[in-house]
């Protein structure tokens, strides 16, 4: 369970979540983390969350984000931007400094054990161009309710693949939350 204040963070870049404002504070109407990309850091491929809006506000840096069809938009220090549900996106740090901003899930559904879960996966190296490896994915789209999914897959597809292929990933060690 996260707790206000608890940080993750990449021992092979720097990068950081901090956990600002958790579902447990907010009875679950949001939950608020801190991140610090770098410039060639973590940048997740395209997807989309079928439940919450992902919000981010630019604390120093610049956040480009890129909404499924349209072209990448870059915004800075003190500018905000809400990536609605069910649309695909990604983003990331495209400046030449440091990102840090806070990112919000609305509701916090089990955002805070997927952050925690990505976190442990990528210092672990198994995340390959900000893809998490198939069968993790599939096993958090058969157990989360804050369901993220790749935005090139159909998603009636990628349910399906999840009821198939969540059990053949939990056998390989896959969670979808981990201690």
């Amino acid at each position: 369970m996260a707790t206000k204040g608890q940080l993750l963070i990449s021992p092979a870049t720097g990068e950081y979540f901090e956990f600002v404002e958790t579902a447990a504070e907010t009875g679950g109407k949001h939950s608020t983390i801190k991140v610090m990309l770098k410039k060639t850091g973590f940048k997740p491929v395209m997807h989309k969350h079928l439940e919450q809006d992902e919000s981010f506000e630019v604390v120093s840096g610049k956040l480009t984000y890129v909404l499924e069809g349209q072209a990448p938009v870059t915004i800075g220090v003190g500018e905000r931007v809400t990536l609605p549900k069910a649309v695909g996106h990604t983003h990331y740090n495209d400046g030449d400094e440091d990102l840090v901003m806070l990112q919000t899930a609305t509701p916090a559904l089990d955002f805070e054990p997927f952050v925690e879960a990505m976190h442990l996966n990528y210092i672990r190296g198994l995340v390959k161009n900000g893809q998490p490896p198939f069968l993790q994915l599939m096993v958090w789209m058969n157990e989360m309710k804050g369901k993220t999914c790749l935005a090139d897959i159909p998603v009636g597809v990628q349910k399906f693949l999840a009821t198939v292929l969540a059990p053949i990933g939990r056998l390989r060690g896959y969670r979808a939350f981990y201690d």
